[in-house]
């Protein structure tokens, strides 16, 4: 399992997107839990642009490295890839990780291949995690020396509920 050391910016993010969509079939965002977020509109924003690629909506208690309690469940969104949200999530994002400020955006990207786990983000935390890296990764990935090997934990790979 890859551990992301530091933030992936620029052509190292859009590098990191692009193989994820080329291995991944379905991705996730997050509710941005902050109350700046929940204030100023940019959530609701960029679902709408996300709309036309929209699978469902879930509530999870637990969902990849995050519990919450009962009534507090997180809205998780599912979502189709396609070259189309590929483009807006480029347009939308340019980090993996928060940077000193707040996003005001859904967040946590995950990428799912057949309902399981392959990459999740928590971008408060500062964690990134490619599960199964060696099938997901090439060799000619240039990875900027931002990742580290860390021990396998199956734990916080989810699947998605049918």
């Amino acid at each position: 399992m890859l551990s992301l050391a530091k933030n992936l910016y620029g052509k190292y993010f859009e590098e990191y997107i692009s193989i994820c969509f080329d291995v991944a079939d379905i991705f996730s965002l997050t509710e941005n839990g902050w109350t700046e977020a929940k204030k100023s509109g940019e959530s609701v924003r960029i679902l709408r642009l996300l709309e036309p690629y929209h699978i469902r909506t879930i509530k999870a208690q637990h969902w990849f490295c995050q519990s919450v309690p009962v009534g507090y469940e997180k809205e998780v969104y599912i979502f189709s890839l396609t070259e189309d949200s590929k483009k807006i999530l480029l347009q939308e994002y340019n980090s993996i990780f928060y940077d000193d400020t707040i996003w005001l955006k859904p967040e946590d990207i995950c990428f799912f291949k057949n309902g399981k786990l392959i990459s999740g983000s928590i971008s408060h935390e500062r964690i990134c995690y490619v599960y199964d890296y060696e099938s997901i990764f090439s060799e000619s990935i240039s990875l900027q020396n931002a990742w580290e090997v860390v021990p396998h934990n199956p734990n916080e790979q989810i699947n998605l509920p049918k």
